[in-house]
């Protein structure tokens, strides 16, 4: 008989992205910004009625969004201080805030992995039309007066802020039509560890000293990414693994530690992702970079405090924006560009896998192959 996972016990979670209030302050912040949209071009703008009001609301939830990850690096330490609080020295004119926000924006950009999150191919939405000035104060000052720490203590079993945990799953809170077009549900952390702990530890104990491989083919937001992080550092830099979710199974012992740099390239070419929604790799993208600088700070790799932009700019993970049930299996450039023509020329889509390689067109005359269409 298999042995059966443990209920997770019902402890209070430290994540505020997991309170109704903080969600429904959120929300309300999102109507508020919705009513004050100006476009930014009359092609995005689209017929008074319920299209409008649901264009308005998507592009006013990408700019609290951003303002969720902003404040959330903020409170870690990772970029300075612009939405929590102003720098030294420095005040903030409300008739300025909308230019103030997207100084705080461009701060999450400052590693070259992270910079699609801003990319108009990655967040369209965010380019689309622009909230009112007071809106936008109003929204600066809720972070910096009534909004609760991003930066939180992690619970028993529960992911670490730093992980980026919370700014995943507001992801699907704030974006409903992305939830809907891209089936964006985000897996539970107990639900990740003991998937993991099924496939990832017993190939840790099958491969032994090999470097493990895995791919997350709907990687979302990263939660099964981040996950696998956790594990593979523990077992390289250990050479022990243990299970999250299955007590009564022993660890797996005697792999060969590593020293805390070799560790970090095994994981960064063996841990993979895609997504086909660009702007949920991005997220993916950040949370994986800087879990992985994290890490390395940890282990005095680099300097700390950890900051986004002192994170070397090989800690580059690979998740690529595209849709797994296709590449690969033989389909043409001119083929996947009919049925993703958003995707084919999205730049850094196969980010940073460069060497891809599209399978030769067949010839329209003869049905022969020729050389990929570029």
């Amino acid at each position: 008989m298999p042995r059966r996972c443990p209920a997770t016990p019902k402890t209070a979670s430290p994540n505020p992205a997991d309170e109704a209030s903080f969600r429904r302050a959120l929300r309300r912040l999102v109507d508020q910004l919705a009513d004050t949209i100006t476009y930014r071009n009359t092609k995005n703008a689209r017929p008074s009625g319920h299209g409008e009001l649901e264009n308005r609301q998507a592009i006013a939830a990408a700019w609290v969004y951003l303002s969720c990850v902003a404040v959330w690096a903020e409170d870690h330490g990772l970029v300075t201080p612009l939405l929590r609080h102003h720098p030294p020295g420095i005040v903030r004119n409300r008739a300025s805030s909308v230019l103030w926000l997207g100084r705080a924006f461009q701060q999450l950009t400052a590693h070259p992995a992270t910079q699609w999150l801003l990319h108009p191919d990655y967040n369209p939405q965010l380019w689309a039309g622009t909230p009112s000035t007071t809106a936008c104060a109003d929204l600066i000052d809720w972070w910096a007066t009534q909004a609760p720490s991003l930066a939180y203590p992690a619970g028993a079993g529960q992911p670490a802020s730093i992980t980026g945990w919370a700014i995943g799953d507001l992801l699907q809170l704030l974006s409903p039509q992305r939830r809907k077009r891209h089936a964006l549900v985000q897996t539970p952390h107990f639900a990740a560890d003991l998937i993991l702990d099924r496939t990832l530890v017993p190939a840790a104990d099958t491969f032994r000293d090999e470097p493990i491989r895995l791919i997350d083919p709907a990687a979302g937001t990263g939660h099964f990414l981040i996950r696998a992080v956790e594990y593979l550092w523990q077992w390289y830099t250990t050479g022990r693994v243990t299970t999250r979710r299955i007590p009564d199974r022993p660890p797996v012992t005697g792999g060969t530690i590593h020293p805390p740099d070799v560790a970090v390239r095994r994981i960064l070419a063996g841990v993979d992702g895609v997504e086909l929604d660009p702007l949920t790799a991005a997220v993916a993208r950040l949370r994986v970079t800087i879990y992985i600088g994290h890490l390395m700070a940890q282990a005095r790799l680099i300097p700390q405090p950890l900051r986004l932009g002192g994170i070397p700019a090989a800690v580059t993970p690979r998740i690529a924006v595209g849709d797994a049930l296709l590449l690969g299996t033989g389909m043409t450039r001119s083929a996947y560009r009919r049925l993703h023509p958003q995707l084919v020329d999205l730049p850094g889509a196969a980010f940073p896998l460069a060497d891809f390689d599209w399978p030769p067109e067949p010839d329209p005359t003869t049905g022969t192959a020729t050389s990929p269409v570029t």
